[in-house]
């Protein structure tokens, strides 16, 4: 287990690195719903408060208020609309390059993310149904390699030079659908 841990930091480690190259290295079918190997995902406490702050103690805090988008962020708003054919799309980008880390299920307990810390994000918590498409667009662009999720060791690599403007926002249309 700490040798796979240490090959799934590795690849995170490098720029480019891909959930499927992830997937080729460790290949364990996740079942829907599955827990993670140390046991059942406690739900997250009852989301209160802002879902935007300008100081935050996250990620140390999975329910706290989520830092404010750069400013070439903060406005976007999805152009994507969640049609059956928009989310199935969305679906095959989660599942081919997200799920090995977050889970099938969104619940952030996918195998590849067993030794990471801080754990990848649970999109079932209530937080997640509150936060702007700008945020969401931020995170997935640029991943874990801009403060403050720098400075936590967040392992998740930048999505913007390996999927398309569209693309990712085709797999935010479809993480929308775990909080729902």
């Amino acid at each position: 287990m700490l040798l796979a841990g240490v090959a799934v930091m590795t690849c995170l480690g490098l720029s480019g690195c891909t959930g499927k190259q992830i997937l080729a290295m460790r290949h364990h079918p996740e079942q829907p719903g599955a827990a993670p190997s140390g046991g059942a995902v406690a739900p997250a406490p009852p989301f209160t408060g802002p879902a935007i702050a300008a100081t935050t103690d996250y990620p140390k805090s999975e329910n706290a208020p989520r830092p404010q988008p750069p400013a070439a962020f903060a406005s976007l708003k999805n152009p994507i609309s969640p049609t059956p054919d928009m989310l199935a799309k969305g679906k095959d980008i989660f599942t081919a390059d997200c799920a090995i880390c977050h889970g099938a299920a969104g619940m952030g307990n996918g195998p590849g993310g067993a030794s990471l810390t801080p754990k990848p994000a649970n999109f079932t918590t209530p937080i997640h149904g509150k936060l702007p498409d700008g945020y969401w667009f931020w995170r997935v662009s640029e991943g874990g390699q801009v403060p403050p999720f720098s400075a936590s060791g967040s392992a998740m690599p930048p999505w913007k030079t390996a999927l398309t403007e569209q693309q990712r926002w085709l797999v935010i249309l479809y993480e929308h659908t775990f909080h729902q």
